[in-house]
């Protein structure tokens, strides 16, 4: 009963605003990519894609089942964003924490998930891997199913998720034998990676299959690893320039007035992951060896975090950073044996820091949490008047604007025909408008639906853009000019590249037909 209590509770938080608001670039791009696989492209070939196929391939089930429409994956975020609320609870039980303290963990949990809300692949991600590590202990190979089942989602959380699991079956065999036995190692961990292995082959197979090896391993591997640091990257935020407030929109690099509290999120969680990793440390004992594979898991959604500290990324640390606090502060209320030696008040004192910093970590999630959810509750909306939108709701400011040139591009270009959505400058990019695609129910005729710098803002790409819209005769190239579009970043996007091939030739083959706020409408003469 506790837990579909509990489900229903973190499902409430997370639905009470899901249809508000909209992400015009990573929400676009996750349902652009499923109209493209609904419509038999695939990944990686047909068109410019970096994440694993799970994801979209989901969205274009749900495509296929419903139609174009923004409201069937959040009812799937809803579902994922209360499982893993409930997971985070029964973790922290596992690990000794009471059922107060566990409740503490599913509230954490429960607000880091439900805003931003987003079609991301990390809620799959985070359901699978926590199932996982509750399983792995009795039955390795469904948590090995789970792992395999979490790489098409995210390759760098399963394989973290691995490691742990790997580690930890490590520890167990040298607990159980007084000993490190090889044998039973590789029986222990064998069967689950070589499960976990077989499971991702059977996801990744198809797509690789049909897209040919090196086409999906420079975007599978080779871009996340190399070239996503260097263009996408954000320093870590630590000098808060903004008001002493809270409650007030905001991004971590934001020109606008920013939000004290959210600001600070990736400090208090890195802090708090700190803090719960010193004191399992120095209180560890082999028969906790379980409690290894989540804290290599939790190092991996730091590791998420910290590749671009912003608001998106921090919900995975959140999680897990709760379960570990939890665990911690459970930890403190063991009889210790009495520690020796010269180093024991140090590692008394170290472990007290531990468990403060944990427990500072975890009250900051909860209140931030709630905090953003008191700001986003009181935030004002209106529904969008689009077929697609079924329901969702944006500020009023942006309805009009956008609804004008939905409704002017179908007038203008029949279904069926093509229509190019490019940024206010294409040598320089942050952010795109793949969303205008899905709402204008239009195809793209060029393979990038992405503006992200480093792609887009280069020759070679512009050239292929080029080509598209003329082999097409591309009738409307839709224009986002909203300064976001172009914000300069402290990374290597951030620096104009130069190169103006695709600005010169919209600004020679169209011409500006209509403008609606940020979006100006360009007909090709």
């Amino acid at each position: 009963m506790r837990p579909a209590l509990l489900f229903a509770g973190a499902a409430l938080l997370s639905s009470v605003t899901m249809l508000n608001g909209i992400q015009p670039n990573d929400e676009g791009l996750m349902l652009a990519a499923a109209a493209r696989i609904a419509e038999g492209q695939v990944p990686y070939s047909d068109f410019w894609w970096f994440y694993p196929p799970g994801q979209p391939y989901l969205l274009a089930g749900l495509w296929e089942l419903f139609g174009p429409s923004l409201l069937p994956w959040r009812i799937v975020r809803v579902l994922c964003d209360a499982g893993v609320a409930v997971l985070a609870y029964a973790l922290a039980v596992r690990g000794g924490a009471s059922p107060r303290l566990a409740l503490a963990t599913w509230l954490a949990a429960a607000l880091a998930m439900a805003y931003p809300s987003g079609p991301h692949p990390f809620p799959v991600v985070l359901v699978l891997a926590l199932a996982a590590l509750l399983l792995f202990e009795s039955r390795p190979l469904v948590a090995g199913v789970l792992a395999g089942v979490a790489a098409a989602w995210r390759i760098e959380f399963a394989a973290y998720l691995g490691l742990g699991v790997v580690l930890a079956y490590a520890l167990r065999v040298e607990q159980d034998r007084r000993g490190f036995d090889p044998a039973a190692f590789a029986r222990d961990a064998g069967g689950f990676v070589a499960i976990a292995l077989a499971t991702a082959l059977l996801f990744f197979a198809p797509v690789v299959a049909a897209a040919g090896l090196p086409d999906s391993w420079d975007l599978l591997v080779r871009y996340p690893v190399e070239d996503f640091s260097d263009y996408q990257s954000l320093p870590f935020p630590l000098d808060y320039a903004g008001p002493l407030n809270t409650g007030s929109p905001g991004g971590f690099f934001s020109d606008s007035a920013e939000n004290l509290l959210l600001f600070y999120l990736p400090l208090a969680l890195v802090a708090g992951l700190a803090g719960a990793l010193l004191a399992l440390t120095l209180r560890f004992r082999r028969e906790r060896w379980p409690q290894v594979a989540t804290a290599v898991f939790a190092l991996g959604t730091a590791h998420y975090l910290l590749t671009r500290p912003d608001v998106f990324h921090a919900a995975p640390l959140a999680v897990m950073v709760a379960v570990l606090a939890g665990w911690a502060i459970a930890g403190r209320r063991e009889k210790q044996p009495a520690a020796t030696g010269s180093g024991a008040p140090a590692r008394r004192v170290a472990g007290i820091a531990g468990v403060v910093l944990a427990g500072v970590g975890l009250a900051y999630t909860i209140v931030e949490g709630l905090d953003r959810r008191w700001l986003e509750l009181r935030t004002d909306y209106a529904e969008l008047r689009l077929r697609p939108a079924d329901g969702v709701r944006v500020a009023e400011a942006a309805r009009t604007p956008l609804e004008r040139a939905v409704r002017h591009v179908r007038e203008q270009v029949p279904p069926g025909r093509p229509i190019y959505v490019a940024t206010r400058r294409s040598d320089l990019v942050t952010s795109g408008y793949p969303l205008f695609y899905v709402l204008a129910e239009r195809p793209n005729p060029t393979r990038y639906d992405i503006q992200a710098p480093g792609v887009v803002t280069t020759a070679t790409v512009q050239r292929e853009i080029v080509r598209d819209l003329r082999r097409t005769r591309t009738p409307v190239v839709v224009r986002w000019t909203a300064p976001l579009s172009a914000e300069p970043e402290p990374n290597k996007g951030g620096e104009p590249t130069g190169v103006t091939i695709l600005d010169d030739h919209l600004r020679r083959a169209y011409r500006p037909e209509a403008r609606y706020g940020a979006f100006v409408i360009l007909e090709r003469r």
